[in-house]
């Protein structure tokens, strides 16, 4: 066999990207990339429900086709991590749900969440060392990163075929890239979420910087100590509530166990659930009264929001 001259090598990539066949959401998954710094180094799968392929056991057929693409870029491209990206009012996951689920955004974010964190817990169990992002867009493009108990790898295995470390740019200005997120995010100047975006894609376009790093400035910078997980832990209790904004016991040692994480494992386990707490309050949700009838009430939650901050 007589290869060309100017052949393409074999490429490669770190992103195995798995996203919606809705006509809504052609170029936003895209767009996404782009602003993480990935374009031109991921492989993507479209399959309806995205993430739902590798949780409905009523479509084998759509696991089949995610689990053999995933093995096949991960032999061909060398991925190391899997972004799934669900997104609101999809068809695939009402019909698999059997409801309308944005009719009740709190509901359709609990289910999403569960959903992604399942898919994430498959890809993990059949590939321990990748790691693992759970995404969801709204009906704006606007994309949240959601709680994930099952995303961290424990541990890159040999056979792993890495892709290269990219050089860093010769124009990598961090200090002047946190100079304006100090700017941007002056009192009564907080960014939205288009603009938060638009504010570390120049990060990466202007500034030279990776995406992990502007966002890890944005985050050191732009946000006081403990926002980022607060916020984290606030949309996993959120996604946890049910219909009538109530939280329960198991709810909030779970967001406990996940603040504790978030937080470097500095807290103590009781003090991470009564933050945990204490957030589910500040975000006007309640607590479930728990226990045996006739005795069932709300002390578990009263204990935790009065344990001292």
């Amino acid at each position: 066999m007589t290869v060309a001259r100017n052949a393409r090598p074999p490429s490669v990539a770190d992103t195995f990207v798995v996203s919606c066949i809705d006509p809504r959401f052609v170029e936003e998954p895209s767009a996404l990339l782009q602003m993480l710094g990935r374009t031109g180094r991921y492989s993507e799968l479209r399959i309806g429900g995205a993430a739902l392929a590798a949780v409905d056991e009523t479509r084998p057929a759509w696991g089949t086709a995610l689990w053999e693409n995933l093995a096949a870029s991960r032999q061909l491209h060398g991925v190391r991590r899997v972004t799934f990206l669900n997104h609101r009012d999809c068809g695939a996951v009402n019909a698999w749900a059997g409801r309308k689920l944005s009719a009740d955004p709190a509901d359709e974010l609990r289910v999403h969440t569960d959903l992604l964190n399942r898919a994430a817990a498959e890809v993990r169990r059949r590939h321990p060392d990748m790691e693992v992002e759970i995404k969801l867009m709204e009906l704006d493009g606007a994309v949240q990163s959601l709680p994930c108990l099952h995303c961290a790898p424990q541990g890159l295995r040999a056979e792993v075929v890495m892709p290269p470390t990219p050089e860093p740019s010769p124009n990598r200005k961090p200090e002047a890239f946190a100079e304006l997120v100090r700017l941007r995010s002056a009192p009564g100047a907080q960014p939205d979420a288009a603009q938060e975006r638009e504010l570390l894609a120049t990060g990466i376009r202007e500034y030279g910087l990776t995406a992990d790093e502007a966002r890890r400035i944005r985050g050191e910078v732009g946000a006081p100590s403990g926002a980022v997980a607060e916020r984290d832990i606030s949309v996993f209790l959120a996604s946890r509530a049910d219909a009538r904004g109530r939280v329960g016991r198991a709810d909030v040692s779970e967001a406990g166990r996940l603040y504790r994480r978030l937080s470097g494992g500095t807290l103590r386990e009781q003090d991470a659930k009564a933050r945990a707490a204490r957030i589910a309050s500040t975000a006007g949700l309640e607590p479930r009264a728990e226990g045996f009838w006739p005795f069932r009430s709300e002390r578990w939650f009263r204990r935790l929001t009065a344990v001292p901050a």
